[in-house]
């Protein structure tokens, strides 16, 4: 690893919220495996009040300054935390950038390690279980993000702060043959070998109902192929423990997200190239990365 890429810094997104704090948690730990400087941004929308009576705007200047310090605050205070928690991260930074949370992040993965958002991993719709800001960081961020969905807890509720992730867990990976799933397995790799952590590499593909023993064996068997040829060229490698796993399922989504119980992190590929963000996604990605059972790494190719 080139000197530039080992001081990129991991990135955090920070708004005081306790989905936020744990991201930032989370990113201090991958920062602290790196030996990388950590940055946490806090994305300031400061609202347009357009033309309004003469007199009036002064108010609203001091708003917008009572915001940006009370963001200042904010995040001296999770500074201060993190510096005592993890003293190992030798350089950690934070600021806060005019704009809506999305767009800063974006701009600030585009020269990051990895970029870290949470979530609010509780709620009803798809769309509000993980929240817009992280929804579109994972679509169409510049390079790996991490988005850290807290372990589900029996009684948790919205105005508890989540529980720290786990970090000693396996690595689950999911693969298949794409380019996607190959980018997303070699970071899997890399990311295991910082941890000292096993790695499953998982392969579940779809069967019909009612389909014959016959012709999911055979499903089957191709999948393994599939499996073994994309883990290969790290089988024999030293410091890699992979196991591989081919699981049939009428419901693929379902059978990945049941994989992720026991993972320190699920790491997922993107598709990569433009349009919106569920067709980057792809179907599985979007799956785990709204309600996996912990953290989940989408890998897009560093540009």
């Amino acid at each position: 690893m080139s000197r530039q890429i080992a001081r990129r810094p991991v990135v955090a997104g920070v708004d005081g919220s306790p989905a936020s704090l744990a991201a930032a948690r989370y990113a201090a730990h991958l920062a602290e495996l790196r030996d990388a400087p950590l940055s946490l941004v806090y994305g300031l929308q400061i609202p347009a009040y357009g033309y309004l009576p003469i007199g009036v705007a002064d108010r609203y200047a001091v708003d917008d300054q009572a915001m940006r310090a009370d963001a200042d605050t904010m995040l001296a205070s999770v500074v201060k935390q993190l510096t005592e928690d993890h003293p190992a991260v030798g350089d950690i930074s934070a600021r806060a950038v005019s704009g809506g949370a999305a767009a800063v992040l974006l701009e600030e993965s585009r020269h990051a390690q990895v970029t870290v958002v949470g979530c609010r991993g509780l709620g009803g719709f798809t769309e509000l279980l993980l929240g817009s800001v992280s929804a579109q960081v994972a679509a169409h961020a510049h390079g790996p993000v991490v988005v850290v969905r807290p372990p589900i807890t029996v009684g948790s509720g919205p105005e508890q702060p989540p529980m720290p992730p786990p970090l000693d867990g396996p690595i689950v990976v999911g693969v298949d043959s794409s380019t996607g799933a190959q980018i997303a397995l070699k970071w899997a790799v890399e990311e295991a070998r910082l941890r000292n952590a096993a790695i499953i590499a998982v392969y579940a593909f779809p069967i019909g109902r009612g389909e014959p023993y016959n012709e999911v064996r055979q499903d089957e068997a191709a999948a393994e192929q599939i499996l073994f040829d994309a883990v290969s060229p790290w089988l024999h490698q030293p410091g890699v423990d992979i196991e591989t796993r081919t699981i049939a399922a009428q419901n693929v989504e379902k059978a990945m997200i049941d994989q992720t119980i026991r993972a320190g992190l699920t790491v997922v590929g993107s598709r990569g190239g433009g349009g919106f963000a569920g067709l980057l996604l792809g179907s599985v990605s979007r799956a785990l990365v709204h309600h996996a059972h912990g953290p989940v790494a989408v890998i897009h190719p560093v540009e």
